[in-house]
């Protein structure tokens, strides 16, 4: 295990910059679109406009990840992790360079283009999944995956509050609205070179197989679905990110008009949750692996999770009492769900599968971006419910999972 983890920790920081890098983002693109002294939209541009731009901006790179998803993991199947790990880190690295010669020359082009490249790098991710994949079997499969969810996860925690502070001229004179993009190029160069140097391609067999077009990638995912019967564990996979992503992303809107919360308070509770996932995904998960078999973890954990949402929509006041529940069951339901999917699949076509998931999940979150202002001014409760509503399709279709 000790080895495996001396090869794959590259892919470890790799993946901890690709969500690194979106999050960190956020607050910078409220200070860019929203503060007049950037100059980077018109003095005139209405709140309406500010508002849509910046919510675009945020999902621009989640589109053009699920677009790439698929591509990129069949390359890695063709032509190797390593290559294709890198020429992704050469596109992350592009997507942190271009917003800030754009904020230096008050080009919202370029900003937008950053972000569009950078997805596509963010695509790395099923590429990390196949590596792991590669090297590990059953249990410890398992447990290399839940560190990769970790890498996800502490961005979560650490992306707004180094993107908020890094971004304030108050805190320090110099600092302004490149430093985190600054920060991100230098952790992304890093890890690149840490990946060419020290990352030894976990590929023993390549495949043949052609490179895809937009139409093999429609009906590739309908001839996965039949050739290795993961079409329940992908339907159960998609319903659990649209609940968690609509909880995730809607929860902030939720508390501040719902329940006087302020900022401070809202970045609290986002850090609660990363907090609880972690915690999770490094202590609980690993006991798990060693008691019971995967498959029970997983249904265990999308039934607390649905547990867990039930209960906020129906007491929406007392929010921290299951918080804990949601978060800590939904990592360890994702990870879970990834190695089956993963184990129905053989060596050469990792990369396809996971590429697969990865865009399941990224229009799982992309479906769940805009809409948590409208569900709002519905009904108060509605995102939640809707959430309660996911993770019951996914409860459902646990007993179609055969696999």
């Amino acid at each position: 295990m000790l080895n495996h983890f001396k090869r794959l920790f590259p892919l470890l920081l790799l993946i901890f910059i690709d969500s690194f890098g979106y999050f960190v983002v956020i607050p910078v693109l409220l200070e860019i679109f929203f503060k007049t002294h950037y100059g980077i939209l018109p003095e005139n541009t209405s709140i309406t406009m500010r508002d849509f731009l910046t919510g675009f901006t945020i999902c621009l790179s989640t589109f053009t990840a699920l677009i790439a998803a698929p591509f990129v993991g069949n390359f890695s199947d063709k032509y190797g992790r390593k290559k294709i790990l890198l020429i992704c880190l050469m596109g992350v690295i592009c997507g942190f360079v271009l917003p800030i010669i754009g904020i230096l020359k008050k080009n919202v082009f370029l900003i937008l283009l950053g972000r569009a490249i950078g997805g596509v790098g963010s695509s790395s991710q099923p590429v990390a999944q196949a590596a792991v994949a590669d090297l590990c079997k059953d249990d410890e499969k398992a447990l290399f995956l839940s560190f990769i969810a970790l890498m996800m996860t502490l961005p979560i925690m650490l992306g707004p509050l180094a993107g908020g502070y890094l971004s304030d001229r108050h805190l320090i004179s110099w600092f302004n609205a490149t430093t985190p993009y600054y920060l991100a190029v230098i952790i992304s160069t890093i890890s690149y070179f840490v990946i060419f140097f020290f990352f030894k391609e976990t590929m023993s067999i390549k495949t043949h197989a052609k490179i895809f077009s937009v139409q093999d990638v429609v009906f590739g995912l309908k001839k996965a679905i039949k050739t290795y019967h993961i079409g329940a564990l992908l339907l159960i996979f998609f319903c659990l990110e649209l609940g968690w992503s609509q909880y995730y992303q809607t929860i902030s809107l939720f508390l501040m008009q719902q329940f006087h919360y302020s900022v401070q308070k809202i970045s609290l509770y986002i850090t609660l949750m990363g907090t609880f996932m972690s915690l999770g995904l490094i202590f609980l998960y690993p006991v798990l692996i060693k008691y019971f078999p995967v498959k029970k973890i997983m249904r265990a954990s999308i039934l607390f999770v649905l547990l867990g949402l039930l209960f906020c929509a129906l007491l929406p006041a007392y929010q921290l009492f299951f918080v804990w529940c949601i978060a800590i069951f939904t990592g360890t339901a994702y990870v879970s769900l990834l190695t089956l999917i993963s184990n129905q699949a053989p060596q050469n076509h990792q990369g396809w599968i996971m590429g697969y998931a990865s865009t399941i999940l990224f229009v799982a979150w992309l479906m769940t971006g805009f809409n948590g202002g409208l569900l709002i001014s519905v009904y108060p409760t509605l995102p939640l419910w809707i959430a309660v509503g996911a993770l019951g399709l996914s409860f459902l279709a646990l007993f179609f999972d055969a696999a």
